[in-house]
């Protein structure tokens, strides 16, 4: 266990996020999972600082972590009033999309198994947050790089050495994807889920990263498979480069692209994985 207080000031969230870290390189989680573990922290902490203790630096935020055989749990304490996240609008609603801020309680609970908050009699707002944790050394992984109107599969092989395009599927106009991904999970026997994270240039949750992150928690809840994510900023202009370089003509590069471009951030999932 690990644990940490600090003053209520943004200023000292990145040292929450160096100790977050440290404490998944020291409980040998794997980088993509440690990712979502250090996302869901420091909002957690974030809402701790600024919105439980109000920016009062004379107010600490208490920051537990701990790991089990089978999961790693961060609790969060602060100072404040408490409130009803219940009531908190949905960041992917359609009159929410552009809003900068009220990502938090939504970002914690897409990326983690569990999110529990809780009130103590004697004040104050607790946050548990639990992420599985799976070995994740065999079985397929499918990958999925999501779009509104298509989405980009790519599947490796069951020792998780290599990706492959695997098509893509036609999504929009009520179609969610989510029967036909399922139906692929149980064709291809399925033991893990990626998907490709859209973040913005300089590394923040958009509008395009919390569609996904909303994608992910109803995979996750349909599938009860672990769904982690993965960078893919630059994937589609590398799948283009490839096919480009493969003398696929312009027509047919359109049809590949996101295909491509999933089995490109599947590669580098796996790639990053077995360097751990």
């Amino acid at each position: 266990m690990l644990e940490i207080s600090v003053p209520s000031s943004v200023e000292y969230l990145a040292l929450v996020d160096a100790v977050c870290e440290a404490f998944c390189s020291w409980a040998n989680i794997p980088r993509q999972v440690a990712d979502d573990i250090s996302m869901a922290a420091i909002e957690a902490a974030t809402n701790a600082i600024v919105h439980g203790n109000g920016s009062d630096p004379s107010k600490k935020a208490r920051i537990v972590f701990s790991r089990s055989d089978c999961d790693v749990t961060i609790i969060v304490t602060d100072h404040g009033a408490g409130f009803d996240p219940d009531a908190v609008p949905c960041p992917v609603d359609e009159d929410r999309l552009l809003a900068t801020s009220g990502r938090g309680i939504f970002i914690m609970r897409s990326v983690m198994d569990d999110v529990r908050i809780t009130f103590p009699e004697g004040g104050g707002t607790v946050v548990r947050l639990v992420k599985q944790i799976e070995p994740g050394v065999c079985g397929r992984v499918l990958c999925i790089d999501y779009g509104e109107k298509r989405m980009g599969l790519a599947v490796s092989d069951e020792l998780r050495i290599t990706a492959q395009p695997l098509g893509h599927i036609e999504v929009g106009g009520g179609k969610t994807g989510i029967p036909d991904v399922i139906a692929l999970i149980a064709e291809h026997e399925i033991a893990e889920i990626v998907l490709g994270m859209p973040f913005t240039l300089d590394g923040e949750i958009g509008q395009a990263a919390s569609q996904v992150l909303h994608f992910a928690r109803e995979l996750r809840h349909r599938t009860g498979l672990s769904v982690a994510t993965c960078d893919e900023r630059f994937s589609t202009v590398e799948g283009e480069r490839v096919l480009i370089e493969g003398g696929v003509r312009r027509k047919k590069r359109k049809k590949k692209i996101d295909s491509v471009a999933a089995a490109i951030v599947l590669q580098s999932f796996l790639d990053a994985r077995r360097s751990k």
